[in-house]
């Protein structure tokens, strides 16, 4: 093959149908000036506290947990009873609250959004330092992980997790906020005038993150958090 010709194939190989350069999200971060690295660089100066504690944000996970577990099959019997012996149902949000109550009432596209709230169960456990990085948003959390290792097992004793859960410093959540938002925010604006979009970036976990992350804000309630871009 010549080199033209191997140059061509290259091309068209770079090419989407609708016409577009296909881009790794590392690429397409880096040309937006967004950090790539495993953790955004910390924000130096930023002692802004988070409006949450770390004991709400792991009891939040804890929770979420739960809901992700019913919507994956999971009797729901056993997943309240557990809430509420640990004193935490009363954290549960009104539609998480339904949902639990009578899976039956969720439809089919309601119950796979509460699945993908392990997405938005991780970066929390990021926040309060049970997962080391969050990384760019290209692949899904892992899931044999946080259910093994992270978090109390269903119907244990979820004292211990709550007591040993630690913020992370304010810079260093700032950093990841403003990363995850400029993401979205980007994303969204590439979508709407046609631009080059990253073929690897996994939307409906950067959603998950975006939503966990303005949720920490302290402003609006779980069931009523935005995600606007």
């Amino acid at each position: 093959m010549s080199d033209e010709a191997s140059g061509n194939r290259d091309r068209d190989d770079d090419r989407q149908g609708d016409g577009r350069r296909r881009l790794t999200t590392e690429q397409w971060a880096q040309a937006l000036g967004i950090s790539t690295a495993p953790t955004p660089p910390t924000v130096e100066g930023y002692d802004e506290p988070c409006p949450l504690t770390a004991r709400q944000v792991a009891t939040r996970a804890i929770i979420l947990q739960g809901v992700v577990a019913v919507a994956s099959g999971v009797d729901p019997e056993p997943v309240i009873v557990w809430l509420r012996d640990s004193g935490i149902w009363s954290g549960v949000s009104p539609r998480e609250r339904a949902f639990l109550l009578d899976p039956s009432t969720a439809g089919r596209k309601e119950r796979i959004g509460f699945q993908w709230c392990q997405e938005a169960e991780w970066a929390l456990l990021w926040v309060i330092g049970k997962v080391e990085a969050l990384g760019l948003p290209i692949r899904q959390c892992d899931t044999r992980r946080l259910v093994d290792e992270i978090i109390p097992a269903l119907g244990t004793d979820i004292e211990p997790f709550l007591a040993n859960a630690v913020l992370r410093a304010p810079g260093v959540l700032l950093a990841e906020d403003d990363r995850v938002y400029d993401l979205w925010c980007r994303w969204h604006a590439a979508r709407r005038i046609g631009g080059p979009l990253p073929e690897d970036l996994d939307e409906a976990v950067l959603y998950q993150r975006v939503y966990a992350l303005e949720w920490l804000h302290g402003i609006e309630p779980w069931d009523e958090v935005t995600a606007d871009a």
